[in-house]
């Protein structure tokens, strides 16, 4: 959670934290303990898997989305609300079990994918209504200046 708090803005308050389901590491680990004796690699690929699942933090925030991929090659998000262009969840059979999805955020900057996200249609659900929440608070900030901006040429 250290990226998400450090690069909070004036007056940004986090609304929801991503839960990430470690089950979603499960098929990975399967097959890395079962062919490590034929060969090194996928023991190697999920350990590379579970260190990058660690360091992957999400967040909605009442302004904006942000997050982070990676470790040594890292992939950051900060996408205001009314800049997404789209919030896809893929959830696998295993992920229908074990409740964890994939979360896609595009933006026009790129694609973000975020593995093994517990509740994945529930915080979809959330980017959905924090947007439409940004929106009408967006709205309401440009008419009660425009009310205040007719009200004092009127009474000049």
């Amino acid at each position: 959670m250290a990226y998400v708090e450090k690069n909070l803005g004036k007056n940004e308050a986090i609304v929801k934290m991503a839960d990430k389901n470690a089950l979603f590491l499960v098929g990975t680990w399967i097959k890395g303990i079962l062919l490590f004796w034929l060969f090194l690699i996928p023991l190697i690929k999920a350990i590379i898997a579970t260190i990058k699942f660690l360091n992957v933090e999400l967040a909605i925030t009442n302004k904006r989305v942000v997050g982070k991929i990676g470790v040594l090659n890292t992939q950051a998000l900060d996408a205001p609300l009314n800049k997404i262009q789209n919030v896809g969840e893929k959830q696998p059979f295993f992920g229908k079990i074990f409740n964890f999805s994939t979360i896609t955020i595009n933006t026009a900057a790129g694609e973000y994918v975020f593995n093994g996200i517990k509740s994945g249609a529930q915080f979809k659900g959330m980017i959905m209504a924090q947007i439409d929440q940004y929106e009408e608070d967006r709205v309401k900030q440009q008419a009660n200046e425009m009310a205040s901006a007719m009200a004092s040429a009127i009474n000049k």
